[in-house]
């Protein structure tokens, strides 16, 4: 389960979006991504920094295959500037990753669970992410495929309905 562990920053130049006003995939426009992923004895320490202004620092750890659902908690906001606007950054930047959209709305709130999540390990290179919110309802199903020789790593976004609305690459850093 171990092939995972380590520090991962998403390739833009291959990752995309469902863009529902124009019906096409466009390219991603989170800026910067860095993954952390600890495995150790079936349990999951992830750790993410999205985006490049503001950068919102979330994460969880949870075993896979456990039953119970955990909190996918905002542990930190930082924008460039000190004095600025947290809160309008934060809107802009959730305008940008089509965080605001119905269906898809995200909110970003330090302290507070992002989603709560459940992981499904299938094998060494293929992991399973359920993310449902705080009241029960579906998110998302993301599935997580290292590439053979372990540099890289597809990550697929299933909406709630079923449809592909992100895939993004992620290499080794």
């Amino acid at each position: 389960m171990a092939d995972f562990n380590g520090t991962w920053k998403i390739d833009v130049g291959r990752s995309e979006t469902w863009s529902t006003e124009e019906q096409r995939y466009v390219p991603e426009q989170v800026g910067e991504e860095i993954i952390t992923i600890r495995i150790d004895g079936g349990v999951q320490d992830y750790e993410v920094l999205y985006g490049d202004d503001p950068v919102i620092r979330m994460g969880y750890t949870a075993r896979f295959d456990d039953p119970e659902w955990v909190p996918y908690s905002v542990r930190e906001i930082v924008t460039r500037e000190a004095d600025a606007d947290v809160d309008a950054a934060v809107s802009a930047f959730r305008a940008r990753v089509r965080a605001d959209r119905a269906g898809n709305d995200r909110q970003f709130v330090v302290g507070e669970p992002y989603g709560m999540i459940r992981l499904v390990w299938v094998d060494d290179r293929t992991h399973y992410r359920f993310q449902r919110t705080v009241s029960g309802e579906a998110q998302n199903v993301m599935m997580r495929r290292l590439s053979e020789d372990g540099d890289s790593y597809l990550s697929s976004l299933l909406d709630r309905d079923g449809i592909v609305y992100r895939t993004r690459v992620f290499i080794r850093a």
